[in-house]
Formats: C-alpha cells, structure tokens, sequence
C-alpha cells in the first residue's frame, strides 16, 4: 500500500509541471487613469489637506 502510495505521488509530481500552464503576469491597469483626482493627506507635514495628483 505505501509502495503504491508513493509510486503515484512521484508520478503525479513528476506530470504536474507539463500540466499546468499559466497565463503571463500583469502589472498595473491596463487602460490610463481619466484625470486629475483629490487625496486627503493623512500624515507628514500636509496633514489633514486635500492634494491633488495627476
């Protein structure tokens, strides 16, 4: 039973990478961000005013 156990766990190990296909990885948002937009700060010497980033 433990030969047999162990027999297949190899085999499953050594056909799972051949298997397994994964897509490429992203970074990011795909499309530009629309504009401008308000960021409350909340800590540092701008505490507690609204900045705006672009």
């Amino acid at each position: 039973m433990r030969r047999a156990f162990g027999l297949g766990l190899a085999l499953a190990t050594l056909t799972l990478p051949g298997v397994c296909v994964a897509d490429d990885i992203k970074s990011g948002p795909d499309k530009k961000i629309g504009g401008a937009f308000d960021v409350k700060v909340v800590t540092g010497e701008n505490k507690g005013r609204t900045m705006c980033y672009v």
